[in-house]
């Protein structure tokens, strides 16, 4: 005699069974799409677009700008802007997943740029020692520095003026150099910049350091000598010390 009443639980128990294998197969799938999906990157150039919000901090302004009816953030000079305000701004490359700890954001994708055409950026709002030349940023024109006495030679160390000469035959390698702070800017784009001088050359030394000293300071610092440095976010440097240790006296 068939018995229809374990027929149909046998068929329940199935039909459970079969949803259950889906869900375990597409959960997976899900799981990956959802984690590999990334902001799409705009191609480089010139584009327009209008301020949907703003964020000041550490001498730039963060703006949302509506761009080709897309959303994207941008970091420049601090300009005044509001909500509604056009700009034009020139795009380079996209810096990925790049955090502010001023503003304890994560941005999935930004772009660092040399203005906001068409909008006057507010005095002395650059960061320190960096001037617009060609639509990038560069180290500031040399001007003479005085020092009310020369910065000794630090013990196996260079001058500022022995890197400067030799740079080409430094490119790539260590060097350690003592001189006083006279610039510290901090949080730009991911790391601390500070000037260096010690009187032996007009000209000062710009590092970057995840360290963190201040204007007045004597430091030592240990760095790799970096050449024609371009960080494709409108900053280029002839000269630069890398990933400096920064020892304060």
């Amino acid at each position: 005699m068939i018995n229809y009443r374990s027929i149909f639980i046998t068929s329940i128990l199935l039909v459970l069974n079969l949803i259950s294998s889906a869900q375990l197969l597409a959960s997976p799938q899900e799981s990956n799409a959802a984690t590999s999906a990334q902001p799409a990157a705009r191609s480089p150039g010139t584009a327009k677009g209008t301020v949907i919000s703003t964020l000041d901090a550490s001498g730039y302004t963060y703006v949302e700008a509506d761009i080709d009816g897309g959303n994207i953030w941008l970091a420049g000079p601090k300009t005044k802007l509001t909500k509604g305000d056009a700009i034009t701004v020139k795009i380079g490359a996209p810096m990925r997943n790049f955090h502010s700890k001023t503003l304890e954001r994560d941005f999935p994708i930004i772009y660092f740029v040399a203005s906001y055409s068409g909008n006057a950026p507010a005095k002395n709002t650059l960061p320190a020692g960096h001037q617009p030349i060609n639509g990038s940023q560069t180290i500031a024109t040399p001007k003479k520095i005085t020092l009310n006495q020369p910065v000794s030679r630090a013990k196996g160390g260079q001058t500022i003026a022995e890197i400067i000469a030799n740079k080409k035959e430094l490119a790539g390698k260590k060097i350690k150099v003592r001189g006083q702070v006279t610039k510290f800017s901090p949080e730009i784009m991911g790391r601390n910049w500070l000037h260096l001088i010690d009187g032996s050359s007009e000209n000062d030394l710009i590092i970057t350091s995840n360290d963190k000293t201040k204007v007045g300071d004597v430091v030592i610092i240990e760095g790799t000598v970096a050449l024609d440095k371009d960080f494709s976010y409108g900053y280029f440097y002839k000269l630069l010390i890398e990933e400096a240790q920064v020892t304060v006296e």
